[in-house]
């Protein structure tokens, strides 16, 4: 490159020197002219010679531009034929196929496992041989994704069926990256592994699931019609005994346990419906602090030794379906007594804050470490994993958290192992009429009630700073505002403050590793340091974004503002 470039300059010099030769020798036949003639022509001449000095230029930018790949590949094929050697003997040592392209997206080379694999010969795979192993209906839609992937130099990785030397469809996952070399984009280079072992067995487990779910569904329907039979006799006989009767006590506890019973057959049915996508929703408009005093009011009833004490209820319309919403204050509240010993006090509450229904009951009970907080939600789980210390089969509160999801809210919990736990739930308002206060100069600096942006010129860097409850809408709002910013101030860092965030956004989270990171990157963002919430739920979201993310920025956890500054100053030394 640097032979090229000497040759460039002294091309260029030499144009010059041959017009200030021709400059001089004409000088001196225009000595028998005036003065005035010798000085035009010398203007004339001087404007002449940078004219054609910024011309060669031009050309010679023009004439670099394709022959800076060439020079590159040149200097690539004039390496020892002991470094190409090296690496074919290293990659045919390798137990997958591993292949690499061009910058056109041709293969120019595969291992040895790629043609013991596929029974394609070295020959034949080059170029664009290599499609003719995959499944026909994969060729068109993958050499969309290919081109796709050539274009914007980006990180490829494919789920496809590939055809195997016996003929056998195989599933397979293909990985790549683009290289270069000098800054210039020389094409991929790429590996493909075997994974029909795992796929197999994935689609055999989804099959036991779907198998499972229909035979649970068909069970509880057909528990379903006895039961009622049963109540119905029990409530027969209940009416006609006095209180005083000495088997009216049996006959009381015979009803509890019938309707434990139909609560755990509830339950199964809904999460058969659930994994089927076949739970109903009535939305209708209802009084929130009503549905919650019924709630109570009946879990009362159940539980005469606790102390339900309602520490606030704000009165307030929404829009969902009450039934399952009244499921879910049934499920936490019941989990509540469940978990707590005999005669302690469950407080609940329900709030209005930034335009959503912060619903949260807390209990004295045995508390959750913090390592299960995550699973607390999930099928089937139980707090102490003992079946015979509670009842129940653990699926009160996924289910909760499916209808929870279904109304565009989210769930998180705080607990101390030994001192119990508070559950909590938010649901956003419908009622989006009240639009938040704004404060921006729409170039550097923006505020409204939930997101705080401030640009930092000194440093490069964009400072985000979110406030209170975040669901979807307020995630995605923020981080749209964000990106506008940073692409209008050429912001290459980003410190995201999350210590003042409540709560639990993981709605949002795929959402922000699919989007948001992505388009922060292609703006130019380089670097973020994330500061964590102290919620742990919140933790857990901000891990789900940044694992997911596949774009080229480089995310790093803090858990205060000041080792976030640092790294950030630090980053891009």
């Amino acid at each position: 490159m640097k032979l090229f470039t000497a040759y460039i300059t002294a091309k260029r010099c030499f144009y010059l020197l041959i017009l200030l030769l021709l400059l001089i020798i004409l000088s001196g036949v225009f000595n028998f002219f005036s003065a005035h003639l010798i000085l035009i022509f010398h203007i004339l001449l001087l404007i002449t010679v940078l004219v054609l000095f910024v011309i060669s230029s031009a050309n010679d930018k023009k004439k670099s531009e394709p022959l800076r790949y060439k020079e590159v590949k040149a200097h690539l094929q004039s390496y020892p034929e002991d470094n190409e050697t090296g690496f074919t003997t290293i990659a045919d040592q390798i137990p997958f196929m591993v292949w690499r392209s061009d910058e056109d997206g041709r293969c120019i080379y595969v291992n040895r496992k790629w043609v013991e694999f596929t029974g394609v010969s070295y020959q034949e795979s080059l170029g664009f041989g290599f499609i003719k192993t995959m499944a026909i209906q994969e060729n068109h839609h993958r050499r969309q994704e290919w081109w796709k992937m050539i274009k914007g130099h980006q990180p490829y990785e494919i789920k496809f069926q590939i055809r195997s030397a016996s003929g056998e469809l195989h599933w397979a996952l293909a990985q790549a990256n683009a290289y270069h070399i000098d800054h210039v984009f020389m094409g991929y280079i790429g590996s493909i592994i075997d994974i029909t072992e795992q796929e197999n067995s994935t689609i055999a487990i989804q099959e036991l699931s779907d198998r499972k779910d229909e035979f649970l569904s068909i069970a509880s329907h057909e528990l379903k019609t006895p039961l009622t039979s049963i109540k119905a006799l029990f409530q027969l006989i209940e009416r006609n005994l006095s209180p005083d009767h000495k088997v009216y006590h049996f006959l009381e506890r015979a009803n509890n346990n019938i309707l434990r019973l139909e609560t755990l057959i509830s339950d199964l049915l809904d999460v058969s419906k659930i994994n089927a996508g076949k739970l109903n929703y009535e939305h209708t408009e209802f009084a929130f602090q009503e549905m919650m005093a019924e709630a109570i009011l009946s879990m009362q009833n159940i539980a005469p030794n606790h102390h339900f004490i309602v520490k606030r209820s704000d009165a307030v319309k929404f829009t969902g379906d009450r039934f399952r919403l009244e499921q879910v204050i049934f499920n936490f509240l019941s989990n509540a007594i469940k978990y707590s010993p005999e005669g302690k006090e469950i407080i609940i509450s329900s709030e209005v804050i930034n335009r959503n229904i912060i619903v949260s009951v807390q209990d004295f009970g045995i508390g959750i470490q913090k390592e299960n907080l995550s699973k607390i939600f999930n099928r089937y789980y139980r707090v102490d994993n003992t079946v015979m210390k509670f009842d129940g089969l653990g699926l009160g509160l996924f289910i909760s958290s499916e209808i929870i999801k279904r109304h565009n809210g989210s769930f998180w919990i705080e607990s101390e192992l030994g001192k119990g736990s508070t559950f909590y739930f938010i649901l956003p308002l419908t009622d989006q009429r009240i639009h938040a206060e704004v404060n921006t100069d729409e170039f550097s600096y923006y505020q409204d009630e939930t997101i705080n942006l401030q640009f930092n010129a000194q440093k490069n860097r964009m400072d985000v700073n979110w406030t209170g409850y975040q669901n979807f809408i307020s995630v995605q709002n923020g981080c749209l505002i964000m990106l506008d910013l940073v692409k209008k101030c050429q912001a290459v860092k980003v410190l995201n403050d999350n210590s003042k965030v409540m709560g639990n956004w993981s709605e949002a989270s795929d959402w922000v590793s699919a989007e948001c990171l992505p388009a922060l990157a292609e703006a130019g963002v380089k670097y973020i340091a994330w500061i964590y919430s102290p919620s742990i739920f919140s933790q857990l979201a901000a891990d789900k974004s940044a694992d997911l993310v596949l774009s080229n920025i480089t995310v790093q956890f803090f858990n205060d503002q000041t080792s976030a500054a640092l790294w950030l100053d630090t980053a891009d030394q």
